[in-house]
């Protein structure tokens, strides 16, 4: 792998991170919300918003912003139309962890085969790790160069 692809996929993943930090917040406040909604609790001194919503209305309000966190939360890693770059992404948050935990794989089409760049994210931590298993040896660094060419032109896009 390229120390251009490396350096890239690092910065992508730590900006995702923040995003998600603070997306994590907002996701964590609306399930408490939502479990003390399901306890039938009054929030509407706490949350004037509610007091517009009947109880039912707002348990629905209330987890549409839990699906759209989610949501968010893979929407983060996608990169430009300009990268062609099919997206797969997974999280999974632990107790006592701010940061959801990302598996994420992005696979890219060039000429000579497949190649993969999986990115593993554990708290602050960043792992990138390429895969060219359907290249043929002799074309590895070609490949990579020409995943390193479509991100740039993503970058531009």
């Amino acid at each position: 792998m390229t120390p251009f692809i490396q350096t890239f996929f690092e910065r992508k993943a730590n900006a995702t991170l923040k995003q998600s930090l603070e997306r994590a917040c907002d996701l964590s406040h609306f399930k408490q919300v939502k479990t003390r909604l399901e306890a039938g609790e009054d929030l509407s001194k706490e949350l004037p918003q509610l007091k517009k919503l009947s109880k039912k209305d707002a348990l629905v309000a209330v987890k549409t912003l839990i699906k759209r966190c989610d949501t968010d939360l893979n929407d983060y890693w996608t990169l430009p139309k300009a990268a062609k770059a099919k997206l797969s992404v997974t999280h999974k948050s632990y107790k006592g962890e701010l940061v959801p935990r990302f598996t994420v794989n992005y696979q890219f089409n060039t000429q000579l085969g497949l190649v993969e760049i999986k990115v593993t994210t554990q708290g602050r931590y960043v792992f990138v790790s390429p895969s060219a298993k359907d290249v043929k040896k002799a074309n590895i660094e070609l490949a990579f160069r020409d995943v390193e060419k479509q991100l740039s032109l993503a970058g531009f896009a």
